[in-house]
């Protein structure tokens, strides 16, 4: 599975880029906003990956950074967002923005991508909203917290993964892969006891 490509521009799209990484071009969909951010045909680009497979097709989806390419990978797991409506979704909106708007219950920033309509844009909010609810609630907790061993990070990583599906002994098992004195933040906790439940 290809999750990061390097590489110089050699033809752009709209919403799409071929990258040449060491004489072989991948072909790449991006959202439009990351278009505008990159270097033209000769420019050198670095891209976060999602490799997205299907019986008759692989398909590479780029993004400028790991932040964006989470919220697609989150955005593609609502029921009726695709891969290209989730593309459409990230172009339509900066990813601030865009989680502000599904934190606050704003519907009209999402609803502005093309191919998204007002059930669409309601199963995202429904969806994604107690994630990033739980992705903030980690960032709201001091690390000397976790240093201290008083259990209050920990606790907020266990919530976290609860409610991205995982079971309850999956969650202990989660809080129990990171070394609570070296983790250097709270997000880098929940990353860490992702990866050890093999979910990047």
């Amino acid at each position: 599975m290809i999750a990061h490509l390097a590489g110089v521009v050699r033809r752009a799209g709209p919403d799409y880029v071929v990258v040449d990484v060491g004489g072989v071009g991948y072909m790449v969909s991006i959202a439009t906003s990351t278009r505008q951010d990159m270097a033209p045909p000769g420019g050198a680009v670095e891209l976060h990956i999602h490799t997205h497979v299907r019986e008759d097709q692989l398909a590479l989806y780029g993004f400028a950074s790991a932040e964006e390419l989470d919220m697609f990978e989150m955005l593609i797991q609502v029921d009726g967002v695709g891969p290209k409506v989730g593309l459409n979704i990230l172009g339509a909106a900066s990813l601030e923005v865009l989680r502000r708007a599904i934190v606050s219950e704003d519907a009209a920033p999402i609803r502005r991508a093309s191919g998204v309509g007002q059930r669409t844009a309601a199963k995202v909010i429904i969806e994604l909203k107690p994630r990033l609810d739980a992705v903030a609630e980690l960032d709201a907790v001091p690390r000397a917290a976790a240093i201290s061993g008083d259990g209050v990070v920990p606790k907020a990583v266990e919530t976290a993964l609860r409610n991205l599906g995982f079971s309850s002994q999956e969650a202990r098992a989660g809080i129990e892969s990171v070394d609570w004195k070296s983790t250097p933040n709270t997000q880098e906790a929940l990353a860490v006891a992702l990866k050890a439940l093999g979910r990047k």
